[in-house]
């Protein structure tokens, strides 16, 4: 979906600006216009140089890579404007994040998002885990955790027997500034929103 988002939305900018290069190429016909040392229609200009029909020049190119990156900028910051004006923010986190925007990408200022990550470290029914506060989080295609980096982080050890589990802070005089884990040495995460109190 948002391959297609992007897709579609990538076309429509470039119609756009296609239709805007055909307007002035109707107008400066049938009117004066400023006259410029290259052709101002950078669309006809990707054409002619694939047909082969004369060779772009510098500032051809430069005009081009500008005109693109404009457009890609533009369609970029309407497309999210307008995103975030029919479905609000809600919307556009669900968009980019999927089933994650729900538990693990803080509402606003006065929330954030603990994970509770067990590792793939373990030894005797014994696992080690890490909690702190989500600074950052990759994702795959299929919205899949592929790596996440913690900060403020403790390490706990989760205790598994036959009478159930039990949980127990591992002894540390600080806490871990940061710690990154790839999906490698991830087992499971939960998440906890924490809102901030005054």
């Amino acid at each position: 979906m948002a391959l297609s988002i992007v897709t579609v939305g990538a076309l429509f900018a470039h119609l756009i600006g296609a239709a805007g290069f055909l307007t002035q190429d109707i107008y400066c016909t049938a009117l004066r216009c400023v006259p410029v040392g290259y052709q101002a229609n950078v669309y006809a200009s990707l054409f002619n140089v694939v047909l082969r029909e004369h060779r772009v020049t510098g500032l051809e190119v430069v005009v081009i890579l500008a005109t693109m990156s404009a457009l890609t900028a533009i369609a970029f910051f309407g497309t999210r404007r307008f995103v975030t004006r029919m479905a609000g923010t809600v919307g556009l986190t669900g968009i980019l994040y999927g089933w994650l925007s729900d538990v693990a990408v803080a509402a606003n200022d006065d929330e954030a998002v603990l994970a509770y990550v067990l590792s793939d470290i373990d030894e005797g029914g014994t696992i080690v885990g890490y909690e702190g506060v989500v600074a950052n989080m990759t994702t795959n295609a299929d919205k899949e955790i592929t790596s996440i980096l913690l900060t403020s982080c403790e390490t706990f050890y989760l205790r598994i027997t036959s009478r159930g589990v039990s949980r127990r802070k591992a002894d540390r005089d600080s806490t871990i500034p940061q710690l990154y884990l790839d999906r490698a040495h991830i087992r499971n995460v939960a998440f906890e929103r924490v809102k901030f109190t005054e």
